[in-house]
């Protein structure tokens, strides 16, 4: 039996201040808002002007300037739809292209710490999303031990903090090798279950995906409506 197991973490990112990034005797122009859409080819970025809701067209060329929240450069390519924005241009061309941080909860799907990628399966949409993990990504446990990549695996919860596809903070679940409790909460969206767990009696927020088989112990096939509060469970 498959069975994800995010642990749901939050903390407040900083954020690029909206409006004017840079001043100079060009009078630079500010805007602010999310990536609608990148196209590499034509080195192109649509920005949803926050505030208003219009697309506008930004272009990028070589002295262009790219960088994270947190002063790191990152390129073009890095970017992806959603990302929040600060822009200064000049004339449609961009000068200077700041990143906020997002942040993605979900279950590890895959690891490659010999290409430093790691696909996560968000909570909530089922979508794999690759991020890339440098020297600099912060990897830690929600009890704040540091860890490695080759240190996650599969089905392990977490919590990214990225910049396009650029992860900067990792926080993980481990997943326990085997579940055993009651179920705390069924959620509304009938994919995610809070389970107690009886060794630790700590809570743990697990995840049914399309790939979870629910089953009776004497073998009868479930729904995930057919769970309830109190149930025991063993994933």
């Amino acid at each position: 039996m498959e069975t994800v197991r995010p642990f749901v973490v939050g903390w407040a990112g900083a954020l690029v201040a909206a409006g004017l990034l840079a001043a100079s005797a060009h009078a630079l122009a500010g805007l602010a808002g999310n990536v609608a859409k990148v196209d590499l080819d034509t080195r192109k970025l649509v920005v949803t002007e926050a505030g208003t809701g219009r697309d506008v067209v930004v272009m990028v060329n070589d002295q262009t300037m790219i960088v994270t929240n947190a002063g790191k450069a990152i390129t073009l390519g890095d970017l992806r739809k959603g990302d929040g924005v600060g822009i200064s241009e000049v004339g449609g061309i961009a000068t200077q292209i700041v990143v906020k941080p997002l942040e993605i909860k979900g279950v590890v799907n895959a690891v490659d710490p010999s290409e430093k990628r790691l696909v996560v399966t968000e909570a909530g949409t089922d979508q794999d999303v690759t991020l890339s993990v440098g020297d600099q990504t912060a990897i830690e446990t929600q009890a704040g031990q540091r860890l490695e990549l080759r240190n996650l695996k599969t089905g392990d919860g977490v919590a990214v903090t990225h910049t396009g596809a650029v992860a900067e903070r990792i926080v993980v679940n481990i997943r326990p090798d085997e579940l055993t409790g009651f179920i705390k909460s069924v959620g509304g969206d009938q994919k995610t279950l809070v389970v107690t767990d009886l060794k630790t009696n700590t809570d743990i927020s697990v995840v049914i995906t399309d790939r979870t088989t629910i089953v009776t112990t004497t073998g009868k096939d479930l729904r995930f409506q057919d769970l309830k509060r109190g149930d025991g469970v063993g994933i």
